[in-house]
């Protein structure tokens, strides 16, 4: 069963930045992983209200499984 959530207190295990999206994007894109058994997390918000609009929301996963989650998502983009 995959982890839901990305333990920073896990030395072994960076967290990057898989990509920045818009909100409901990212949630979407975090429930994909997830169903792949990629640990992912929405990163946090802006702490003003109109920025995550403009910039997006990262989507978070261990630097382990960058390479997997990047080819599950560009295979989203190629069949969408």
């Amino acid at each position: 069963m995959a982890q839901d959530h990305l333990d920073s207190r896990d030395h072994d295990a960076a967290i990057v930045e898989l990509s920045r999206v818009q909100p409901i994007e990212a949630e979407v894109i975090v429930a994909r992983l997830r169903a792949a058994g990629i640990a992912a997390i929405v990163g946090a918000d802006s702490v003003y209200p109109s920025l995550p609009v403009a910039d997006g929301v990262p989507v978070l996963v261990a630097a382990a499984d960058l390479q997997r989650a990047r080819e599950l998502i560009e295979g989203d983009d190629q069949t969408a």
